[in-house]
């Protein structure tokens, strides 16, 4: 079964090898995120019933004050006070005694009984989901165990109020009888109050182990993650990287007339199609070879012509050496090769819409090129990275070197303040730089000339920069999808570009132990911030 997948994955296309690795990758993610939105909901949960303890004890608390103020005033709004504050309790009773029903439980009651209990409803049903998935776990089960004791207790606490009630109305009156019922109040406070602290510990340490469990979880789930894409991202390169070097050496040897070597193909993806249609190409100069060598030697005009035919195929064998080791790193040129020459051969022969179709074709094709090579790129961030002391003034330098031609043509103004020396991975930072002015170029306003100031102060655990400019802008719903990979704001034919490069500015922030975030007014421009990790 392990080397069925594996041949599976070997043979596929390049592109759906790089589909497969987004996809098991983006799976892998949502398992995360998913294990982080229910840790999250449980720990929830148990707030939820930490503070409706809190809630339950103080609804005690407040009666008890009401019945002790009874037996003083004899009024009866006291005592309505008593019995309404005994509601919180009888509320979280009344839930709880429908819960132990367990799949029986009427979930209707069981909210009603929290409300009444002035737990929130927001928490309410998380809190029937904790009670119902964890009632057998030690630390849920030992609060429970004392949810049920102290209820107890406070069934005591309503059969004490009712008693002095009926007590405070009887004739003739007694002090002695209503005394010797508050007496028993205290009892009763000093069996509640050890049953409180059980239930708080015990949700205390129930969460503490939980955050524990939670922690690893996200731990591994997170490594599997970065163990799986980079497995991956080196499975596909090295199988690209393998075919390209066996075309190479072929067509090496091919070039030097050495026809015997042939291109081995290690899959039946394009590169193995392209090593089987070299090797056919192989045999057939072979053949021209050897019958030019047996051909007549009497035949003058044939030699000559043999040989101009030969040192002919020899030119296109070298040109396809080339084209092979250099251009076709990307089995999807061949698709805008073809493309180009149906344009050019069969122009005539097509009709608008013929060649228009070819136009979307090889449109198409180089989005995809440029997709996969942004993809390997964005990969590859990081991957053999070394931090060391940077001149980020000599880093900008380079930058505005690199862009000097955009920036001339544009008319841009670039001004930087004092930039820091900094520990950071020169390369990356580079290209972060890079990458925000060139957007800030790229995204100017038509209205005036663009103007651009990069920045860096330092503050504690880091370095901020940033890199602010006069242009169109970004509407505030679009803040954090512009660092999202392959996600564009506007048109191919208004702005080039395949999306990546804020996705590469966000892994390069993170590689860096900072983040990178943006502000904007529409219209007036933008401020893209991003920190640098002083521990680096």
């Amino acid at each position: 079964m392990k080397r069925s997948v594996f041949r599976w994955f070997r043979d596929i296309s390049i592109a759906k090898k790089l589909y497969f690795t987004v996809g098991i990758m983006a799976l892998l993610i949502a398992i995360e995120l998913g294990v982080l939105i229910f840790s999250i909901n449980t720990l929830s949960s148990v707030r939820a019933y930490v503070g409706g303890e809190g809630l339950w004890s103080k609804a005690q608390k407040d009666a008890l004050y009401q019945l002790l103020k009874y037996a003083r005033t004899h009024d009866e709004a006291d005592y309505e006070k008593f019995k309404g504050f005994m509601k919180v309790n009888q509320g979280d009773h009344k839930a709880r005694i429908e819960l132990s029903k367990g799949g029986k439980a009427n979930l209707d009651i069981v909210r009603q009984g929290f409300i009444e209990g002035r737990n929130d409803s927001d928490d309410v049903d998380g809190m029937i989901r904790l009670f119902l998935r964890f009632n057998s776990d030690k630390y849920i089960s030992r609060a429970i165990n004392a949810w049920t004791r102290a209820d107890e207790v406070i069934s005591g606490f309503m059969a004490l109020g009712d008693r002095l009630h009926g007590e405070i109305h009887t004739q003739p009156y007694s002090q002695q009888r209503v005394d010797a019922i508050l007496d028993q109040i205290d009892p009763l406070n000093d069996r509640l109050t050890p049953l409180e602290d059980d239930f708080s510990f015990a949700l205390g340490e129930g969460s503490r182990w939980l955050e524990h469990v939670i922690l690893r979880l996200l731990f591994v789930v997170a490594l599997t993650v970065e163990c799986t894409g980079l497995l991956l991202a080196i499975t596909v390169s090295r199988s690209i990287q393998r075919g390209l070097k066996e075309l190479l050496l072929s067509s090496q040897a091919v070039a030097r007339g050495d026809f015997r070597r042939k291109a081995l193909a290690f899959s039946r993806d394009e590169i193995g199609t392209l090593a089987n249609h070299f090797n056919s190409m192989a045999e057939e100069l072979e053949r021209l070879e050897k019958e030019n060598r047996e051909a007549n030697s009497s035949l003058e005009r044939k030699v000559r012509q043999r040989t101009v035919e030969l040192e002919s195929k020899n030119k296109e064998l070298e040109q396809f050496a080339y084209v092979a080791s250099h251009d076709l790193q990307e089995p999807l040129r061949t698709i805008s090769g073809f493309v180009e020459l149906l344009q050019k051969e069969y122009r005539e022969r097509l009709d608008g819409n013929g060649s228009k179709y070819l136009g979307y074709l090889s449109q198409g094709s180089d989005r995809m090129k440029t997709l996969i090579k942004d993809l390997l790129d964005y990969s590859r961030i990081g991957r053999e990275k070394e931090a060391m002391m940077v001149d980020s003034r000599d880093t900008l330098s380079e930058v505005l070197a690199d862009l000097d031609k955009t920036i001339r043509e544009s008319g841009a103004t670039i001004r930087a303040a004092d930039l820091p020396v900094l520990r950071a991975y020169p390369t990356e930072l580079k290209l972060l730089l890079q990458n925000l002015i060139t957007n800030a170029i790229k995204f100017r306003s038509p209205d005036r000339q663009p103007e651009i100031r990069i920045t860096a102060v330092s503050e504690p655990g880091w370095w901020k920069f940033v890199v602010s400019d006069n242009g169109i802008g970004i509407e505030p719903q679009f803040l954090e999808r512009i660092f999202i990979i392959f996600q564009r704001l506007h048109s191919r034919t208004r702005y080039e570009g395949s999306g990546i490069g804020l996705a590469h500015g966000k892994k390069i922030a993170e590689l860096h132990g900072g983040r990178i975030w943006a502000e904007s007014t529409p219209g007036e421009g933008s401020r893209f911030i991003f920190t640098v990790s002083k521990d680096l």
